[in-house]
């Protein structure tokens, strides 16, 4: 009898025991395997990042591509249709179910859904399935080449093989605030924001991202008054992203051109030949050569900037933002193909610029955004160059290299999950990377074969596996429901291979 854990009971986690079982079933596995399933909570199928309860953090993807099946992207589109569609108040829609956001916490709904049928169906089959509520914080590899995990209910499971998928790590940065009641180290769970904030203090926000967004809407949706102020090196907010966006043929930047460019140049793709396949097409598109200097954000002020987007994606996307999302099911691949060398000198160069663009606010909190900057309680800060705390008057200061040294009441920590391993607060990643069964990549999160998603370390052997923000740096798109699913089908049809003995029951 094989068993298989997943740490981890979020949407990654959650994907990964229903396809597990999809292919388990289909393979007749029945009293030959288990599974059990380790989270913290007690629901799950939600996590931090679909548990959130305030009306404003939506999705940031349209619904037709969310479906929790590798192969059936419009799963979740069909079930919001059958219940309440694009008319349910945690619904923000212009035209139909397909282009919708919807709230977080509905996507939670529709995931824990699937997950409890599909576990139903896994019983029915003679699939046993177990489900505990602890937080697994080490692992060891056993002679026998089992894994033995560790959990805070002072238990143990030993298991064939073990796959990882804890969510969004905290960023461990800024240590030395821990102890003061004034700062929050990560914006949710929603409640612990509100509890530590005052609805007339001056907050402090570090990030400009679409996490430091949420943490805007978090205050404000509870009645913050008081004045919000958001930090970044760059001071860049995400563009806007339209209800639907404009179709967009690629001519230049395409899958074939780059393995062309493979075959007759005899190199991987290089980032300035991406940049500009990318020029060419979008310029093609405009039917003019464009001033390009002039879309870096940096430093700017941001609202000119988020009105001009939100007028765009009114009318459904520029040709910048329609071009960066006409890629989207083509970039991890373009990526898997550069040399790390290459990936080095994109993420430096173009890394912040592509994510604004590729990652955008959905058109309904933009509105928001602007019109609490219109009204003065709101204002975005770049070039934050330290931060620090005056004891005496019990602020924090902000000193940033434009516009002076800003005095915050409260401070909070939106700069979004940690990148590398070594700055995620997860005592299982620490531990794992102690005992090297996790092998750091240098761009991000932990090597991995990326075709079957096993983690890749001597130590750590042939049996743990990863997915989602932990592989950041090996793949693209990991915060994208739709990407992780399918590399999770991959690796479910790697451990169902596997426990088949090559492939044959």
């Amino acid at each position: 009898m094989k068993k298989i854990a997943i740490i981890g009971g979020g949407a990654c986690g959650s994907a990964a025991l229903i396809e597990l079982i999809i292919q388990s079933i289909s393979a007749s596995l029945q009293n030959q395997i288990s599974f059990v399933l380790i989270e913290r909570q007690k629901k799950v199928g939600y996590g931090l990042a679909f548990g959130s309860k305030q009306p404003s953090h939506i999705l940031n993807t349209q619904a037709d591509i969310m479906g929790i099946y590798a192969n059936e992207p419009d799963d979740f589109a069909e079930w919001l249709k059958a219940h309440g569609g694009k008319y349910r108040s945690d619904v923000k829609s212009e035209s139909d179910e397909e282009n919708a956001y919807t709230s977080r916490l509905l996507y939670g709904h529709y995931v824990a859904e699937q997950l409890e049928e599909s576990i139903k169906k896994a019983k029915a089959n003679q699939i046993n399935i177990e489900v505990i509520e602890a937080e697994a914080y080490d692992i060891d590899r056993l002679e026998n080449e089992r894994l033995l995990i560790y959990l805070t209910n002072d238990s143990t499971t030993e298991v064939d093989e073990v796959l990882l998928a804890p969510g969004t790590p905290k960023p461990n940065t800024f240590k030395h605030f821990k102890d003061n009641l004034n700062y929050i180290d990560f914006p949710w769970p929603t409640k612990n924001l509100l509890e530590r904030t005052g609805k007339k203090d001056h907050v402090g926000i570090l990030g400009t991202s679409l996490s430091a967004i949420d943490t805007v809407m978090s205050l404000v949706d509870n009645g913050h008054t008081g004045k919000i102020t958001m930090f970044s090196p760059d001071g860049m907010l995400p563009r806007v992203q339209p209800d639907e966006n404009k179709d967009f043929e690629r001519k230049y930047l395409t899958l074939s051109n780059l393995h062309n460019l493979k075959r007759e140049k005899g190199h991987p793709p290089r980032a300035k030949e991406l940049f500009r396949l990318f020029i060419k097409d979008v310029e093609e598109t405009e039917g003019k050569p464009l001033n390009w200097k002039s879309f870096n954000r940096d430093s700017k002020d941001q609202l000119p900037l988020l009105e001009y987007d939100i007028s765009v994606a009114e009318k459904g996307g520029d040709s910048l933002l329609n071009m960066a999302y006409s890629m989207r099911y083509d970039t991890s691949r373009i990526w898997s193909w550069m040399s790390l060398h290459e990936q080095i000198i994109f993420t430096k160069w173009l890394g912040r610029h592509w994510t604004i663009t590729r990652h955008a606010i959905p058109l309904h909190n933009a509105k928001r955004l602007a019109k609490l900057i219109k009204e003065g309680q709101l204002e975005i800060i770049p070039q934050n160059n330290e931060v620090s705390f005056i004891q005496e008057k019990n602020h924090f200061k902000i000193t940033t290299g434009k516009d002076g040294i800003f005095e915050v009441k409260k401070l909070i920590n939106a700069t979004g999950s940690a990148a590398k391993l070594e700055e995620m607060q997860n005592i299982l990643v620490e531990n794992l990377l102690k005992k090297d069964y996790l092998k750091p990549h240098p761009i991000g999160g932990t090597v991995i074969n990326p075709h079957t998603m096993q983690c890749i370390s001597e130590k750590g052997g042939e049996h743990i596996y990863a997915v989602g923000h932990l592989v950041n740096g090996m793949l693209m798109d990991v915060n994208a429901v739709w990407f992780n699913v399918k590399t999770i089908a991959r690796l479910a049809s790697e451990i169902i291979f596997k426990t088949t003995a090559n492939g044959h029951v």
